[in-house]
């Protein structure tokens, strides 16, 4: 009797475990709140040895059917969360598992770790069968991953909602049942439903079936507050029932991981009256909708950074660099931005682009302004001296006195006057090969830099060999025509000192006469031997070489015209004229003016190389990452042929890469972003040219730090222009100095300005985060979108520094930003989770 009795607790006992490691063990949630994204934040008491499958459930008296993530445990406590709006506590469940003995939750056989382990060719979620990233995927991981999946295309006149939208098609079956399978397309690969359909086995259509796109729309606020969402809708534009609608919506959520609460249900205008009869089902659940008449309705103004200042408004093309006391404004983003005075866009921007992270740094007005050109205020302003101020909800431009510029800057203005280095000992044309560095006193360093670099050993043709033009020619062209004398006069006139537009209109008289002048015969006799040397019928690149583009507090980048030579339009000394009178166009002399460089002391080199065409790439570089400030990488920035990186057009999205500089380290960089302009999973710059690449960047950086003097100075970089050519050659065109870089710590450049160090970065696991006299008690970790992910991490009082685990973190590149209450001010710093 005692043995049945015991047998039969035995019995139980074994039933009970078997039915545990099936249900799993249902665990308290210890704390609920909701975060800034209006995303539920569910604590449990968790270890490393578990894993937690969170239940959803429509109403509190239903049941949990909708499983919603999968999080691995972390030690002492998990934070637990979904990809949509959080309900009610009594709307959740968290079930407990073993890592070592994991369920299968979607029934297909494969356990839930190894599904995990594998995301996003495998899903524990969704138990449709594992395919190729060719194919589409089972899991959306990463908005890089959406990316990879979708296509845009400018214009689709059968579904006006799709033009210039990036978007990717989805197919559920099995999709009344417990356990249906959820497809994500590559549109890359098949544009129809049907095609993908074939190719994976599946009947198509079928009574069970589901299917639709999933469209991303940048510049819509999505329901967390945040711009940019996401939004599916069915074929052929169909309108559904509000269950089928919110199973839809519930099941695509689940397995888009990296979604935060920024998923809506779009509808077009013709469903619209439908909507309006079920909106009592919409408003009493977590269906967002987005409707087809908000979205092109948009958005008109966005103050992405408020602050105010003055300085010169330009209309600028991204291929022109603009100077510290320039307002900017682009109808499409640069791919860098060096120091500016404020920035408007006419396109939409991120909280984490280029242009407001900059803005961010500097403390500089930034706003999106829909139109600005069609707004006649902004337009009568182009080409004035502005006061600008930016606030989240508004902003204020007018009209400012040179005065208001000069007094603005004059914290930041040299007290005595700038002797640029002119040596007129050299005066004869020199090729390359007989230039040094320490020449650039006598042809600029553009010339001497480029030189330099013919002698770090490259292979042939890496580095364009040519000629260079001294600032003696310049010198005697502008005594011999007695323009020096002219100038003189010019620069004493009342008028020219008082009035801009007076001033803009004599120099722009001087030029001219500058290249309509008469050259001496001797400078004609060595231009025209120098162009003898290139050989017939080939173009000849004369770029400005400058002595007032390097000095300490001037950079003067970008403020010099470059000219070609074509072989049909005679001498040479056309296009070295029109170089040289690009030396007094407007902006360069305000610029010199305000940085009290000598104007007559001022003098124009000219570097003559072979002209460059038919490029499959191109691109710039630096010798460190002065955008994500990771560790022990360089940065590549590039593009599709010759002319979209020094001219994109607003849809245009270069290709990103963190190259590091040890190869063997993880697959040898980092692809932040993809271009635009080739297929997914394609990439510009080919492993032998990253190599090559790695290879010239770590030379150039070293040799260059040895002429520089600049050994020790965490500020130095060197930022150079390359091209691959037709024939595939890698060429560096040109090398630099970094903006940033300041041969007399003065505690203003950007690495000391930003003080919130991140460490390592990249970063897999955790992140080390210091700010040395910040005085922050929080930081804020925001993804590329801009919303928030990880909000109020606790900072120690002591600035000692703290140390943040991101495991639960998809890869991508984050924020962290905490605001001082000792000094008023914002702090922040780029990671790149690995």
């Amino acid at each position: 009797m005692v043995n049945r009795v015991f047998l039969k607790i035995l019995f139980l006992f074994f039933i009970f475990i078997c039915c545990h490691n099936l249900t799993g063990q249902v665990i308290p949630i210890i704390n609920y709140n909701i975060d800034a994204n209006g995303q539920a934040k569910l604590t449990v008491i968790s270890d490393t040895e578990h894993y937690y499958l969170l239940k959803v459930r429509h109403n509190p008296d239903s049941s949990f059917v909708l499983t919603a993530s999968l999080t691995i445990g972390s030690p002492d406590s998990t934070v637990i969360s979904e990809s949509l709006g959080g309900y009610p506590a009594d709307h959740y469940q968290v079930l407990e598992y073993p890592i070592d003995e994991p369920y299968d939750i979607d029934g297909d056989g494969v356990d839930d770790i190894t599904e995990f382990n594998n995301i996003p060719l495998q899903n524990p979620l969704n138990p449709a069968p594992p395919f190729s990233m060719e194919d589409g995927s089972v899991a959306i991981d990463s908005f890089s991953t959406f990316k990879e999946l979708a296509i845009k295309h400018e214009t689709i006149p059968w579904c006006e909602y799709l033009n210039d939208k990036d978007f990717t098609k989805f197919l559920i079956t099995d999709f009344y049942t417990d356990h249906p399978n959820i497809y994500f397309i590559n549109c890359n690969k098949y544009y129809l439903h049907v095609d993908f359909a074939d190719a994976m086995g599946i009947e198509y259509p079928g009574d069970d079936q589901v299917g639709g796109h999933i469209i991303y729309h940048p510049s819509i606020v999505s329901a967390n507050g945040t711009m940019g969402t996401f939004a599916f809708n069915f074929t052929n534009s169909e309108n559904k029932n509000f269950e089928i609608v919110q199973r839809t919506h519930e099941l695509l959520a689940a397995n888009m991981l990296y979604l935060e609460n920024n998923f809506s249900y779009y509808i077009n205008s013709e469903n619209e009256d439908d909507y309006l009869n079920d909106t009592v089902l919409y408003q009493n659940s977590r269906v967002s909708v987005l409707l087809e008449s908000d979205v092109f309705a948009e958005i008109d103004y966005w103050g992405l950074n408020p602050a105010e200042g003055f300085g010169f408004f330009r209309l600028m093309t991204p291929d022109e660099t603009p100077g510290a006391r320039d307002i900017v404004l682009y109808e499409s983003l640069p791919n860098s931005l060096p120091r500016v005075a404020g920035v408007i866009t006419s396109v939409v921007q991120t909280p984490l682009s280029h242009v407001n992270l900059r803005a961010m740094q500097d403390n500089i007005p930034n706003a999106f302004i829909r139109d600005p050109l069609l707004n006649d205020t902004i337009f009568n302003l182009l080409n004035h001296y502005i006061y600008l101020k930016v606030e989240a909800d508004k902003y204020t431009i007018r009209e400012a006195t040179l005065d208001e510029v000069n007094s603005w800057f004059e914290s930041s203005r040299p007290a005595a006057e700038q002797i640029p280095p002119l040596n007129l000992s050299y005066t004869s044309i020199l090729p390359l090969s007989e230039i040094s560095f320490s020449m650039s006193d006598g042809f600029g360093a553009k010339c001497s830099n480029v030189a330099a670099m013919l002698t770090f050993g490259f292979p042939d043709e890496t580095i364009p060999d040519g000629f260079g033009v001294p600032f003696y020619f310049y010198q005697e062209f502008m005594k011999y025509n007695n323009f020096f004398t002219d100038i003189d006069m010019m620069l004493n006139d009342p008028q020219f000192i008082s009035d801009r537009q007076k001033r803009g209109e004599m120099l722009k008289d001087l030029r001219d006469r500058i290249r309509e002048a008469e050259m001496p015969g001797w400078i004609m006799n060595e231009l025209s031997d120098m162009q003898m040397q290139f050989p017939a019928g080939i173009s000849i690149r004369c770029r400005s070489s400058s002595n007032n583009e390097d000095l300490p507090g001037f950079s003067g980048a970008g403020l010099y015209t470059s000219k070609t030579q074509h072989p049909d339009e005679g001498h040479i000394s056309k296009s070295i004229k029109q170089v040289y009178a690009s030396l007094w166009n407007l902006r360069a002399f305000e610029e010199r003016e305000f940085y009290r460089v000598n104007h007559y002391l001022a003098s124009m080199g000219v570097l003559c190389h072979p002209s460059f065409s038919d490029e499959k790439v191109n691109g710039v570089g630096v010798t460190t990452d002065p955008v994500y400030n990771t560790d022990n990488t360089f940065y590549l920035n590039s593009q599709l042929g010759e002319d979209l990186i020094t001219n994109p057009d607003s849809n245009s999205v270069p290709e990103e890469i963190l190259l590091y500089k040890n190869p063997d380290y993880q697959e040898g960089y980092v692809l932040i972003q993809s271009s635009n302009l080739v297929p997914y999973d394609s990439i510009l710059i080919s492993k032998d040219h990253m190599q090559s690449m790695r290879m010239y960047l770590s030379k150039i950086h070293d040799e260059f730090e040895q002429l520089y003097g600049a050994e020790g100075n965490a500020t130095f970089a060197i930022d150079v222009e390359y091209k691959i050519t037709f024939d595939n050659r890698l060429v560096i065109k040109q090398a630099r100095p970094w903006v940033s870089y300041e041969p007399v710590k003065s505690g203003q450049n950007d690495a000391v300005n930003q003080k919130l160090t991140v460490f390592p970065n990249p970063a897999q696991e955790w992140i080390y985060v210091q700010c040395a006299d910040c005085n922050l008690k929080e930081l804020i970790v925001s993804n590329i979108t801009g919303s928030t992910v990880e909000g109020k991490l606790i900072m120690n009082s002591d600035n000692a520094g703290n140390i943040f685990f991101l495991k639960h973190l998809p890869p991508g590149v984050y924020l962290l930003t905490g605001f001082s209450e000792v000094d008023n001010k914002s702090y922040s710093g780029k990671f790149i989770k690995l």
